[in-house]
């Protein structure tokens, strides 16, 4: 029998302690996209979550050059993560197909100057690595202390981060898992994800940046008033008025909603029948001008369909806004406020003004309503009176009727230097009431915010910064 000598049993047991401790410590197997089946809703739904941050962060950052002295400042970080960790194993392969995500904190959209890229894992923060859930809410909290830390990737490359200081206004977008839930808050504003579901120029992204901002600014001191006002008066409004106020609302805008509906599926219809009608006249022009032609008719019959649409949209946007409750009900009575906030400061970016014209045409043509960016009849007439004062209410004019100064030039010789017709704004149907009387947040405002509230108020402000500055934490937990 052949029996191994003392050492040898000691080389042994040393070798199966060893192998046990390897396979014990084995590298984590993370979730990657094995073609499985997906909710395809989802996949979209994350995929398009992805494009809007990817095209909003960089421009959070460059918001930093405005060195605005008078606003009031918030720390953000140059990129975005997001984790699959604890979700199912079906939502965990369609956020790896969507956008490279697994259980670790993933980089999901940043900026040039950050040194990451869409893809990237996080799997430590200052030398240690946690749990996803721990390491997520710790990037948080240093974020919002704003001195640098360092991260390591995955790929063991380590990089300083150091968060950047930007006026007051997070911008966010609706998680894939509740596309439609926006919140409208004076720390940060959650906008509907829906907004990237067309091709957004920078400077449209660069609108909607500092349309945040100034809507924090701006309507921020009203928001604070309500919350912290609204808790003295409150328990004074019966749970029957909430209830018939916010069934008002919903009625209206679900009625704006079919109306809207049945208008684009007549637009549409006249629209084809207009395309029709072009392509026969453009058969009986000279050959040298017939391609020329079709597509200049055609463009046209298409952008009128989008101008009705857009002025039914245009009504349809003060519904929206008086459907909103609470603390997003008042942000609404302040959407005018941060327009001119945001006006005033884009050219100081660089950015074109003209973006806040044709992003409202955008979404207004395409009769998506439910967000902030089209404008109702007041705000409208606000932005339009601005362009004016500012030298370039012509330009405006063209991009409210969904036309470029350039492409005009472009199609002089075809349109005969016709310029484009729009309709006024007296065309458009009036805005329905909302039963303004029996919602809550309204009476609350009323009373609160007349001149003599506010004056009462106002030196009473410090204070309640103050007091909103120590509470800020328990806050933001509660509007995430």
């Amino acid at each position: 029998m052949n029996r191994l000598r003392p050492h040898s049993r000691i080389l042994t047991a040393a070798a199966l302690v060893t192998a046990a401790f390897l396979s014990g410590c084995a590298a984590p197997t993370y979730t990657v996209d094995d073609g499985s089946p997906v909710d395809e809703n989802l996949l979209s739904a994350i995929r398009l979550y992805g494009k809007g941050e990817q095209l909003i962060r960089p421009h959070i950052i460059k918001t930093a050059q405005l060195k605005d002295q008078d606003c009031d400042k918030q720390w953000e970080l140059p990129f975005v993560v997001a984790t699959s960790h604890e979700l199912p194993r079906e939502e965990k392969v369609a956020w790896a197909r969507g956008l490279l995500v697994d259980e670790r904190l993933s980089v999901i959209a940043a900026s040039k100057e950050s040194g990451l890229q869409a893809g990237d894992k996080i799997e430590k923060i200052n030398g240690d690595d946690d749990d996803p859930g721990d390491m997520l809410e710790e990037l948080i909290e240093l974020r919002d202390d704003g001195d640098p830390f360092k991260i390591t990737l995955s790929t063991g490359r380590a990089i300083r981060v150091e968060p950047t200081e930007v006026c007051r206004g997070r911008v966010e977008i609706t998680k894939p898992a509740a596309p439609d839930a926006q919140d409208y808050h004076w720390l940060k504003t959650a906008h509907t994800m829906s907004l990237f579901n067309q091709e957004l120029t920078p400077d449209e992204a660069m609108w909607i940046v500092l349309w945040t901002q100034g809507l924090s600014e701006e309507a921020g001191a009203r928001m604070k008033t309500y919350h912290y006002g609204s808790k003295l008066i409150k328990t004074g409004l019966t749970i029957a008025s909430i209830a018939s106020g916010v069934g008002a609302a919903a009625n209206a805008a679900s009625n704006a909603a079919a109306n809207i509906a049945a208008s684009e599926a007549g637009k549409a219809a006249a629209q084809a029948a207009g395309k029709e009608a072009a392509k026969f006249a453009a058969e009986k022009v000279a050959d040298s001008l017939r391609d020329k032609m079709v597509q200049t008719i055609l463009k046209e019959a298409g952008k009128a369909a989008g101008q009705e649409i857009a002025l039914a949209a245009v009504s349809s946007a003060g519904i929206f806004k008086s459907s909103l409750s609470g603390i997003s009900w008042v942000a609404g009575t302040g959407f005018w406020m941060a327009d001119k906030w945001a006006l005033e400061r884009m050219a100081k970016l660089g950015a074109d003004p003209l973006a806040a014209y044709s992003l409202h045409y955008k979404l207004a043509s395409r009769a998506q309503v439910d967000n902030a960016f089209v404008f109702d009849a007041e705000r409208l007439a606000n932005i339009t009176r601005y362009a004016d004062e500012g030298g370039f209410a012509d330009k405006a004019r063209l991009a409210l009727s969904g036309t470029s100064h350039e492409a005009l030039i472009a199609t002089a010789e075809a349109v005969a230097n016709e310029s484009v017709e729009v309709r006024p704004l007296s065309a458009a149907d009036p805005v329905q009431a909302v039963a303004e009387a029996t919602r809550p947040e309204h009476q609350v405002m009323a009373a609160m915010t007349s001149p003599e509230s506010l004056s009462a108020h106002k030196q009473d402000e410090s204070s309640a910064k103050e007091q909103d500055n120590m509470s800020e934490s328990s806050i933001k937990a509660k509007t995430d």
